[in-house]
Formats: structure tokens, sequence, C-alpha cells
């Protein structure tokens, strides 16, 4: 379908700090440098996002809306003030040990981990630059639901698959950004999904000695930036242990100093 192509490429586009890691494998001397290359992609890595602070926003993600707003930042049956749906902007004043103190639309505690929060996506600012999602926002520069696909995006991308989901969801049926949210529900989960059996078969086979094996898992990897950021951890390590094997040393030496 078009929209999971369009889909693909944006994700593409929004993992390129992932090429130094193919270029490693494409080029021998990179792995000189794969040290350099990892610090690079440390540092490319986001900023924590704090829902208080200027210039972020913060949203309702809730997998099982509606979202409960509470007296306290505590739960307890007897402090429930309100139910929210998915996808409203909460007005956060302050923080408390994961729970946000929002101002409106009511007053009272929500629980962070069901908000998501975004500091580059408010006011019109950028969204992923996916050739279908630019067109359509341009097309349509107050649609909401290209608003919500765009910070639901990049919630995928930071590790967030839940509340990436449940945000995708809420993208209004008359959005022209509907197909492409809800093809990229369903599609997240099931990348998800392989993302995470990969790092974890690559992890037992780092652990295997298998480094060939942990090398092999970057080419088709899914282009989710949590995950190729996980994998590429294991990555250096297998380098690293591939190049001080005592079994490969012993290859290296010469017959006369070979001990067999």
């Amino acid at each position: 379908m078009r929209w999971v192509h369009s889909l693909s490429e944006m994700m593409k586009r929004l993992s390129t700090s992932w090429l130094w890691l193919l270029a490693s494998f494409t080029f021998p001397i990179a792995i000189a440098v794969g040290g350099k290359a990892m610090l690079r992609l440390q540092r490319a890595s986001p900023p924590v996002l704090t829902a208080s602070q200027p210039g972020c926003q913060t949203i309702i993600a809730d997998p099982k809306p509606p979202m409960n707003v509470r007296s306290s930042p505590v739960v307890a049956s007897d402090n429930v003030i309100g139910r929210l749906p998915n996808g409203l902007s909460l007005s956060v004043t302050d923080e408390n040990e994961g729970w946000l103190k929002i101002s409106s639309p009511l007053q009272g505690w929500v629980y962070k981990e069901l908000t998501v929060t975004s500091c580059g996506l408010v006011n019109g600012a950028a969204i992923p630059q996916s050739g279908s999602l630019t067109e359509i926002a341009a097309q349509s520069p107050s649609d909401s639901g290209t608003h919500l696909m765009a910070i639901a995006t990049q919630q995928y991308q930071a590790g967030n698959l839940n509340g990436a989901i449940a945000l995708a969801k809420t993208v209004p049926f008359d959005s022209p950004i509907y197909p492409m949210a809800t093809d990229a529900a369903a599609q997240w989960q099931l990348d998800w999904n392989r993302a995470e059996s990969d790092y974890y078969s690559a992890q037992k086979a780092l652990r295997d000695g298998r480094w060939d094996q942990v090398l092999s898992r970057v080419e088709h990897y899914p282009s989710i930036r949590f995950w190729k950021e996980k994998l590429a951890g294991l990555v250096r390590q297998a380098i690293s242990q591939q190049k001080t094997s005592p079994i490969k040393k012993e290859a290296q030496l010469p017959p006369s100093q070979n001990p067999n």
C-alpha cells in the first residue's frame, strides 16, 4: 500500500544516525574507528523531554482510555475527579515522582506514563520529512491529525510503542492522514516485535560467541531508532570480541608458532 511505503520511507529518514553502523560492515577500516562512530551516535540521541518545560506539548496517549485525572498524585479509589480522552493536549504546571500536575482541561494529577511529550512539533513546527506526510501537511496546515501523527512517529522512534499507537488511533477519521495512521498502528507493532526478537537473538549469539550472527542482524533490522541504538551496543561488543578472540589470534600465528 502507498501509505505503508510512505511510512517505511519516514522510518528510514528518521534513523539516519544508523548509517555509520552499516558502513562499518562494508568498509573494514570503519571497524578501527567504531568507538568514535558510537560516540557520535550517542551524541545524536534526543534529549530527555520534560513535560513542564516551556515550548513543550503534552498529549494524552493512554493504551486503555479514557485517562483518569486524580485530585492527588497517588492511585486511590476515591480520588478520581474526571476522565479525559486520548489526543487531548494538557497544560502541565508541575511534576512529582512520575505524576504530572495539570491546570487544563481539568485541574488535577495524571500519570506521566499515559502521556507523550513533544518539544519540537508545537505550533506548526517541523514534522518528519516524509514525502506524503509533508505534502498533506502543506495542503492542510491546520489539520490536527497530521500533528498527532508526527508526534506519534516521534514517540515510536524514541521507544514508546504503546503511546505511539494510542496517539495514532486518535487521528480523526476525516483527516487526510487517517489512512497512514491506521496502517501505522498495525505495522508499528509488527516491526517492533521483530526488532525486539532479533535483538534478544543477537544478545544470545553474543553470549555464545557467535559474533557473525550478531553482525548479520544489521542489514535488514527494522528502522526503529530505539532498537537500533540498543543493537549498536551488541555490535560494538561483537566487533571487539571478534578482534581479541583467542581462536582468531591462534589462527593468525605462523605455522612454527601454532601450538597445534
